[in-house]
């Protein structure tokens, strides 16, 4: 299935119906989920971490997919009606941050994606401990006084 509204593939602003289009497969962790829309879309589109996982936990406080123990995310009876009533939504308009809720936002989408990759049984975490110690001082840095 690809996913096209107008003359472009889906980007952010279709990426709701994206995730529920990906969704009804089967249930998906949010990188197995990044996966599908590149594949889907023949390699013309990947939502970033960034623009995923704060949509992902939107959904969920929506009720319109649940994050399962396993950390994959499916679909709800809600999201069944959804789909059917053809809403399209455009949660993001821009490409990076706009303001310090987005930022904050990105930065814990990206860190749930590296969490996907650990429970993946992915080594690129322990590889780059040491680029990854150094981002978690900076960080840190900000909140100190």
């Amino acid at each position: 299935m690809i996913i096209m509204m107008g003359n472009m593939f889906g980007k952010r602003r279709d990426l709701r119906f994206t995730i529920l289009a990906v969704l009804r497969s089967g249930p998906k962790n949010g990188a197995e989920i990044m996966d599908s829309v590149e594949k889907m879309t023949f390699g013309m589109w990947r939502p970033s971490p960034g623009s995923l996982y704060p949509m992902l936990q939107k959904m969920v406080d929506e009720n319109m997919i649940k994050k399962e123990p396993s950390g994959a995310y499916s679909l709800t009876q809600e999201s069944d009606s959804w789909f059917g009533m053809g809403h399209m939504h455009n949660p993001f308009s821009g490409n990076s941050p706009r303001n310090y809720d987005e930022a904050v936002d990105e930065i814990n989408g990206l860190v749930n994606f590296l969490e996907d990759i650990k429970a993946n049984g992915s080594t690129k975490l322990k590889e780059n401990k040491e680029v990854l110690d150094k981002i978690a001082d900076r960080i840190r840095k900000l909140t100190s006084d």
